[in-house]
């Protein structure tokens, strides 16, 4: 996870510094560059279909005595034949001033409205999920409530009841359980995940322990390249207890299946399709627990008719969901 974070952050920071390239140049250049006096020869224009081009072309001296020659930017046509104060950057000369070089500055345009549209995604992603969240807790009777994070698990008045551990060997009588069946993942393998090495053949296994370090379960996150991730519950001796399996990504869909292959129920979007909250219903259809996913936290209700099985499913699939190296 820490490396998918890692490269996903690589990108992002390469993105932005390429859109900040230009006007960071262009503000040193006409800021704090070398003042100079320009005698421009020619201006000619170019178009090159619906876009339109004007080089200019001179010689510069700058106060301190350098000379040089070649195209001067951020001048206009008219230009032509005059001299013209410029100022000498790592780019070369620009005269014209700010407003003669505004176009470099377009490059921000996607920066400055960029925060307005994370927000906005947020809101449609996890609003409805926070008001879920809120309805559940509100109406507590008749379920167990538990809130749930990427590494802890908590009653919804504060006493904790697990914590995720980091990754670690399989149990010690720990036996793959295979099922066919997994669907292939929708657009296979992105340069992201070849990049952050993930949806590839490989296992994880974390342990689930009790506030006094006794362990409760163990969570095993199995991930294939080019096809949808299984989650395995385990017990601690290493007998698989249930899988959880993801048919598909967006919207997020999971089957519950018992160990012999025996189907435990499913798990559907709910509260809006983008929300990650879902709806997990048992074999015959029956609701068991509901999933508010807030983005930080996710709220789960299970309910008081449920087995067992059900509310420790409901905790892996929220891992499932916080677990984005897959």
């Amino acid at each position: 996870m820490l490396r998918a974070r890692a490269v996903a952050f690589t990108i992002l920071g390469t993105c932005v510094a390429a859109l900040l390239f230009w006007p960071v140049v262009i503000t040193y250049t006409l800021a704090a560059g070398e003042k100079a006096t320009a005698s421009v020869t020619r201006c000619v224009k170019t178009t090159n279909g619906k876009r339109h081009n004007l080089s200019c072309t001179g010689t510069w001296r700058t106060e301190g005595g350098e000379t040089g020659s070649g195209e001067i930017y951020g001048l206009d046509k008219d230009d032509a034949g005059t001299d013209v104060p410029v100022r000498v950057g790592p780019m070369g000369p620009y005269g014209g001033g700010f407003g003669g070089n505004w176009v470099y500055y377009l490059t921000l345009v996607p920066l400055l409205i960029a925060p307005g549209i994370a927000i906005w995604a947020l809101r449609v992603s996890f609003g409805p999920g926070r008001k879920l969240a809120e309805s559940l807790l509100a109406e507590p009777a008749g379920g167990t409530l538990l809130v749930v994070t990427p590494k802890r698990v908590d009653h919804a008045n504060g006493l904790p009841l697990a914590t995720l551990g980091p990754p670690g060997p399989p149990p010690p009588g720990y036996r793959p359980v295979e099922i066919p069946g997994r669907a292939l993942r929708a657009g296979g393998r992105s340069p992201l995940d070849a990049a952050a090495g993930v949806n590839r053949d490989r296992s994880e296994f974390r342990p689930l322990e009790s506030p006094g370090g006794e362990p409760l379960a163990v969570v095993e996150h199995r991930s294939a390249e080019g096809r949808e991730p299984d989650h395995v519950l385990l017990d601690p001796s290493g007998a698989t207890r249930a899988l959880v399996r993801r048919i598909s990504a967006g919207p997020a869909r999971y089957a519950l299946i018992g160990p012999d292959g025996t189907p435990l129920g499913s798990a559907e979007p709910t509260g809006g399709r983008l929300s990650g909250s879902l709806r997990v219903t048992d074999a015959g259809g029956v609701t068991v627990a509901t999933i508010a996913h807030t983005g930080r936290r996710c709220v789960v209700r299970v309910e008081d008719a449920a087995p067992r099985v059900y509310r420790d499913i409901a905790i892996v699939l929220v891992f499932a969901q916080y677990h984005t190296a897959d």
